[in-house]
């Protein structure tokens, strides 16, 4: 029998992921190659990822995705809950050749825990560094985790406990625009497409007062905090619970001021090709 890795994607979203999620999409394009190459993958997951695999772990029926950013004494059960059904996993079966973990901070945390007759870790760094100084300041996975990047940049800024447990950096991959290489390019319209999650570290608020500023047409495409939809933020206006969201408080205050529906845009999020068609146009 070939290897079986153990690919811990969280429980936050779907893969693939419906619109949003980079690290989701970043794992249903890392997958299908394992299995070409003869890899058997156990996606951890949520039980509404579609993405082939051989077996599955999810405690979760649907993503936790609006959860996120909630205050951490209401939610901070949700990832350890999902990091408990991992750990149930490894330590139930033997044949687990390797752990590939892409949950944030708890997941290196709790491979890291399982000790040292556990199976070899990868923790792939998907974010910014400077987030959690006091767990990758102090970090120790001995011989048996290890950690990848997505940049050379990024592990040039880790601190040193961190980077000593690097194997490299990889640079981030998602699928690719089917048939983007036999479809007719269109004319190019008159706008800029700023395409992610809007919050502070996207800068959506500087190319909106940019395109005030210097007269260029822009279209924000991607989510405010848990809302895909522009509808579904306007229904939760004075909601408390989304007024506290951090995204949502940065969206108010930030970029909705700019949001006029004609210089600046705001469409939600939009996935595989209305999303290509969207940046072919830009």
């Amino acid at each position: 029998m070939g290897l079986t890795v153990l690919m811990n994607a969280g429980p936050w979203l779907p893969v693939p992921p419906n619109g949003y999620g980079g690290i989701e999409n970043v794992v249903a394009t890392l997958v299908p190659e394992l299995r070409r190459l003869g890899v058997r993958v156990v996606l951890a997951s949520v039980g509404a990822s579609t993405l082939p695999v051989d077996e599955r772990i999810a405690l979760y029926a649907e993503g936790q995705f609006s959860a996120l950013q909630r205050p951490y004494n209401q939610v901070c059960g949700i990832a350890q809950a999902h990091m408990q059904a991992v750990v149930r996993a490894v330590r139930e079966r033997d044949d687990i050749d390797l752990i590939h973990d892409h949950v944030e901070a708890i997941g290196l945390a709790t491979v890291t825990a399982l000790g040292r007759d556990a199976p070899p870790a990868l923790h792939t760094l998907h974010w910014d560094l400077a987030k959690h100084p006091d767990l990758y300041g102090t970090f120790d996975g001995g011989d048996r985790v290890r950690v990848n990047g997505v940049s050379a940049a990024q592990l040039a800024r880790a601190p040193a406990a961190l980077r000593a447990h690097a194997i490299g950096y990889v640079h981030l991959a998602t699928p690719l625009a089917v048939d983007a290489a036999t479809r007719p390019l269109p004319s190019k319209g008159n706008h800029v497409v700023i395409l992610g999650r809007i919050n502070p570290g996207k800068g959506q608020d500087l190319g909106a007062h940019l395109a005030h500023r210097f007269g260029f047409d822009v279209i924000l495409a991607g989510p405010v905090g848990p809302y895909h939809r522009p509808e579904d933020l306007l229904a939760a206006r004075g909601d408390p619970i989304a007024e506290q969201n951090p995204d949502v408080q940065f969206w108010r205050e930030r970029v909705e001021p700019y949001v006029d529906g004609v210089r600046v845009k705001w469409i939600g999020t939009v996935s595989g090709r209305a999303r290509d068609e969207l940046c072919l146009l830009s």
